[in-house]
This record gives structure tokens, C-alpha cells and sequence, in this order.
């Protein structure tokens, strides 16, 4: 598995988009946190990536 850092949710929306065009599957739901965004795909290979889009100043204490 892979993971990649976003700059926002929308980033990581459309990332996914872009790899399920490009023949990538989604392979879990997304995941919303309220301080974190995360969502799953794996490439045409069976690689899988995780996208993730942190908001440090909301993290929960």
C-alpha cells in the first residue's frame, strides 16, 4: 500500500476521479474524520493507494 498527502479534500476527490479513469478501482469508502479525509483505490496492477488530506489545526486533543 501506498499513501499520498493532499492538499485538500477536493484534491483528494479528484485524484480519485482521475484514477478510476484511467482504469483504477476503488476498493474501500471514503473515510471523513471531521480533521482528516482519506480514500482507497488500486491501480490497474492491484497496487493499492491510499489519498489523504490532514487539517493539523482541527486534530482532536
Amino acid at each position: 500500500m501506498l499513501a499520498l498527502d493532499a492538499a485538500s479534500r477536493e484534491e483528494v476527490q479528484q485524484t480519485i476521479i482521475k484514477a478510476t479513469e484511467l482504469g483504477g478501482s476503488i476498493y474501500a469508502e471514503p473515510q471523513d474524520h471531521g480533521w482528516m479525509y482519506q480514500h482507497s483505490f488500486a491501480d490497474p496492477d492491484g497496487h493499492q493507494w491510499e489519498i489523504v488530506y490532514m487539517d493539523a489545526t482541527n486534530i482532536p486533543n
